[in-house]
């Protein structure tokens, strides 16, 4: 893949404030800003399309390996605000990054 450059005005707060961000995590401003910019902007891949938004039940996820299943297929996953799975509990893939999955517990309903 080839890199495309482009240039970018920046107002001078925003750009000192971008660049004590991306000092603060050992960054340039160039990999800073690319490096939020590809956060935000979701890919069209398979997990993107068919699996964010999924419901999976805490029964589909290992804790020993730091697995889940989902729709047959097994992803790495970080849980969201939360250190232990409950089996009982069902839990909504939020975001998909590669082949790790961030899973969030869903609320009781009431």
């Amino acid at each position: 893949m080839t890199d495309k450059m482009i240039a970018l005005r920046l107002d001078k707060d925003l750009y000192d404030r971008i660049s004590e961000d991306a000092d603060r995590e050992n960054r340039s401003v160039n990999n800073y800003i690319v490096t939020k910019l590809s956060a935000a902007v979701p890919t069209n891949n398979l997990e993107q399309r068919q699996i964010v938004g999924s419901v999976v039940g805490g029964n589909k996820i290992n804790m020993a390996n730091d697995l889940i299943e989902v729709k047959g297929i097994y992803y790495r996953y970080d849980l969201l605000a939360n250190d232990s799975v409950n089996k009982e509990r069902n839990y909504q893939i939020i975001k998909a990054n590669g082949n790790i999955l961030t899973i969030q517990e869903l609320k009781a309903e009431k």
